[in-house]
C-alpha cells in the first residue's frame, strides 16, 4: 500500500505503512533511518535548496521526482552521497532502491552524487539505480569512490560540470563493471575523468562537446557517439594506474565519432594521447575527421583496426 502526500515521506514496508511528516527531503531521510526496511522519499515534483548533504543509504532508501539545487552548500559538499556505512545490515540487497526522476542543479566547488562507502566491509557496497536523471553545474557531476561497483545508471544527462564523470584515484573495493546506458555526457570542460582505473561500459550513449572527451587508465567499452570539435591537442587520452590493466577504448561497430566541421578530413595531429605501451584504442566504429594528420593515437599505445575509411555523409 502506498500513501501519497505532498510534503511527507512516505515509508513502504510488509507491514503497515507509516508516513513521517518532515520539512525537506534531508530530514525525510533522516525519518527513513528509523522507520521501515525499505523507504520511499517523494518529493512530488516540488524543488528544494539543499542546505546539507543527502545521505542516501542503498540498502533502504528512494529518492524521487523532484529538483534538488544545491547553491546552499559549502564547497567540497555533495548534494547526494550514497553510502551504506554505519548500517548493520549484512545485505546486498541494493535492488528494490533508487535514485530516479531527479534534476540536480550545481554550485560552484560542490560535487552532485558521489558513491562511497569509508567502511570496509564489502557487504556494505555504495551501489543504487540511477534513472531519468540530470546533473549540471557541479564541480563533479558524478564521482565513484570506496566499495563503488556494479552500478547501473541509464537515460541521465551529465552537462556543464567541470568533470562530468569523476573517479577517485586507489578507490579500495571499486570499479568492477559500473554501466551507463542511454546517457549523454556533454558540455563538460572534462567529460570523463577516471583517475581509479574502472571498468565502464557505455551502451547507446553520447560523449559531446566537452573540452576534453575522456581520461581514461580502466577497461571502457563504448557503444554509441563520440562528437567534438577540432582541436590543438588529443581529446582523449588513455593512462595507466600503478597496478591495474592500463586503460583501453574499446568501440563497437555501430559507434560514430564525428569530429565536427573537419570536411571528412583530419581533424588534428592526434584524436588520442597514450602514456603506455598497454594503453589500446579500437577502432571497427564509423568515423570522420578524427583519422589525425600523423596517426590516430600519439604515444606508445596500440591502435587496432584503422580510423579509415573515413565516414562521407551522402
Amino acid at each position: 500500500m502506498r500513501w501519497f502526500l505532498p510534503g511527507l515521506a512516505v515509508i513502504l514496508a510488509a507491514a503497515p505503512c507509516a508516513t513521517a511528516a518532515a520539512s525537506g527531503p534531508a530530514a525525510m531521510l533522516r525519518a527513513c533511518e528509523h522507520g521501515a526496511p525499505l523507504c520511499i522519499v517523494d518529493l512530488h515534483g516540488q524543488r528544494y535548496r539543499l542546505t546539507e548533504t543527502l545521505r542516501i543509504d542503498p540498502l533502504h532508501m528512494t529518492l524521487r521526482n523532484g529538483v534538488l539545487d544545491a547553491a546552499g552548500l559549502a564547497k567540497g559538499s555533495a548534494a547526494i552521497l550514497v553510502t551504506s556505512d554505519g548500517d548493520a545490515a549484512e545485505s546486498y540487497d541494493t535492488a528494490p532502491n533508487s535514485l530516479d526522476h531527479l534534476e540536480l542543479l550545481g554550485a560552484d566547488g560542490v560535487d552532485g552524487i558521489v558513491f562511497d562507502n569509508k567502511d570496509d566491509s564489502n557487504i556494505r557496497a555504495a551501489d543504487l539505480t540511477v534513472e531519468n536523471v540530470s546533473v549540471s553545474g557541479f564541480r563533479r557531476g558524478i564521482t565513484f569512490g570506496n566499495h563503488a561497483y556494479g552500478v547501473g545508471l541509464s537515460h541521465m544527462q551529465v552537462h556543464n560540470n567541470e568533470i562530468g564523470i569523476y573517479t577517485v584515484p586507489h578507490a579500495v573495493d571499486a570499479g568492477e563493471r559500473i554501466t551507463f546506458e542511454d546517457t549523454g555526457i556533454f558540455n563538460n570542460r572534462i567529460g570523463i575523468d577516471d583517475e581509479g582505473g574502472m571498468e565502464i561500459d557505455w551502451l547507446g550513449c553520447r560523449w559531446d562537446y566537452n573540452g576534453t572527451t575522456a581520461i581514461i587508465a580502466g577497461l571502457f567499452t563504448f557503444d554509441g557517439h563520440i562528437e567534438t570539435e577540432i582541436s590543438s591537442h588529443p581529446v582523449i587520452e588513455l593512462r595507466a594506474v600503478e597496478g591495474q590493466i592500463a586503460g583501453a577504448l574499446y568501440m563497437s561497430a555501430g559507434s560514430f565519432v564525428l569530429m565536427n566541421h573537419s570536411g571528412g578530413n583530419a581533424g588534428g595531429d592526434y584524436w588520442i594521447s597514450s602514456t603506455s605501451p598497454y594503453n589500446a584504442v579500437q577502432f571497427p566504429a564509423s568515423t570522420y575527421g578524427v583519422r589525425g594528420r600523423v596517426s590516430v593515437m600519439q604515444g606508445p599505445g596500440a591502435v587496432y583496426g584503422p580510423a579509415l575509411p573515413a565516414f562521407r555523409p551522402r
